[in-house]
């Protein structure tokens, strides 16, 4: 049960966002509050009347967008591009979701009611916060310039943040109970190798792990353009950054870090972005074969446990309740469940079924394939763009950070074929990855339009 000073903290937090504003550049009150609220905030839900639930992310999105209208800022959430078409198809998708989802499902004790106009109107408010890192990534972080302070005041805050993930490895995850009442997630699934993963305020382990990944890439990438971000040797920072992750006893972010620094210390940016956009359209062949039904889950448990029954147990378990998921979803394959639960399955009894690991089999559930191709579009994206247009940008030591810009999304991506780790923060690098390609491009048009107009 969350206390009084953990609903204080989320209460006041958009003074603190207001006084950010006030105080730093847009871009950069942008984006401290962002990553402030990520890591400092207690991880609750509240439920205003007229709103969608709340939590650190949506208030935090819904703070600065009140605060910038207000102030004169033209946001341009819709902008005429491609990814606005991709935008406007995933919104239309949600809400025809809704609207095809007007009756009561009924299984024993359990009634999820049918969906309304009202609930309509919540979705397209719930996703629009959810989005908004994107748009004001897009809008107000869309120099290359940008990238510079991005990455530093992450790698800034990422050391400090250490000293207390170094705190719960040693001593256990207790800091969110401490300081707001209660743990956010089960103490047992922060036991890992005869030691703790640290989750200190953002509420599991899994995305620490993968917020410190973020980090720590932006590290390589200021190394790599020979960029102090400490007074200390960048070298051994990044060393000790390394360290603590691997300390976090993630293995899928400590195999994000490895590629990563391999790829930005060894390739260059142009064959980075290629190897990134590659690694990304494998990787989402597995939903698409999955939903087509065409996957070898049998071959692939068997070929697992040759190296690991553990291993091959956990990735079985996986498939067995993705299958139910799926086979729940393509009862409505084009625009999904929609949202309280309709997308997951309940016994005779009304008890529920599921086990929701990836970020994809949730978005095919709840938005159908309609809402899949959307949401994956809108991401993608980016990092075709970055491909287009690394190869014409001059400067060297932007082409560093546009490449770690794609490294972080095509991972993010990857990673939500298993999990859901992708958060606001992301989500807000995405937004500025696409709003740089696009302003570079536009730019590039005038230029090219004002040499043909001279000749």
């Amino acid at each position: 049960m969350p206390n009084l000073f953990a609903y204080f903290m989320l209460w006041i937090w958009p003074i603190a966002i207001f006084l950010l504003i006030k105080r730093y550049p847009v871009n950069h009150a942008i984006l401290m509050a962002f990553v402030l609220s990520v890591l400092f905030l207690p991880v609750i839900t509240v439920d205003p009347p007229l709103l969608p639930p709340l939590n650190k992310d949506s208030i935090t999105s819904l703070s600065l967008f009140t605060f910038l209208l207000f102030s004169g800022k033209r946001i341009g959430i819709f902008q005429r591009s491609m990814v606005s078409k991709f935008l406007w198809l995933f919104f239309l998708a949600s809400m025809v979701s809704n609207e095809l989802n007007d009756f009561p499902i009924t299984v024993g004790d359990k009634v999820i009611p049918a969906l309304k106009p009202y609930d309509t109107f919540s979705t397209f408010v719930r996703y629009s916060l959810e989005f908004m890192p994107f748009f004001l990534g897009r809008r107000f972080l869309n120099n290359f310039i940008d990238n510079e302070f991005i990455f530093r005041y992450m790698a800034r805050i990422g050391l400090f943040y250490s000293v207390l993930m170094l705190f719960e490895i040693r001593m256990s995850p207790q800091l969110h109970n401490w300081i707001y009442g209660f743990l956010p997630t089960e103490f047992i699934q922060q036991i890992r190798a005869g030691g703790f993963r640290p989750i200190v305020f953002v509420g599991h382990g899994l995305p620490m792990a993968f917020i410190f990944f973020t980090f720590l890439t932006g590290a390589f990438s200021l190394f790599k353009n020979r960029v102090r971000f400490t007074q200390y040797s960048s070298a051994f920072v990044i060393g000790y950054m390394v360290l603590v992750l691997f300390l976090c006893k993630t293995w899928s972010a400590i195999l994000y870090a490895c590629i990563g620094g391999v790829l930005i210390n060894l390739f260059i940016p142009r064959v980075q972005v290629k190897i990134a956009m590659y690694m990304v359209f494998l990787v989402l062949l597995f939903p698409i074969s999955r939903i087509l039904d065409i996957f070898p889950t049998t071959g692939t448990v068997d070929l697992i446990k040759e190296f690991s029954s553990e291993r091959a147990h956990s990735v079985d378990f996986r498939f067995k309740n993705e299958d139910v998921l799926l086979n729940r979803a393509m009862e409505r394959p084009w625009f999904g469940w929609s949202g309280w639960g309709r997308n997951r399955v309940f016994n005779e009894n009304g008890k529920d079924l599921s086990v929701t690991d990836g970020k994809w089999i949730l978005i095919f559930g709840i938005n159908g394939l309609v809402g899949f191709i959307a949401y994956y579009g809108i991401l993608i994206l980016p990092i075709y763009y970055a491909n287009k247009v690394i190869r014409r940008v001059k400067e060297p030591r932007y082409q560093v950070y546009i490449a770690a810009q794609v490294l972080i999304l095509a991972v993010c991506l990857i990673d939500s074929i298993p999990n859901t780790n992708m958060g606001a923060l992301h989500l807000l690098l995405a937004g500025s990855l696409i709003g740089q390609c696009e302003k570079f491009m536009r730019q590039k048009t005038v230029r090219n339009n004002q040499i043909l107009i001279k000749k």
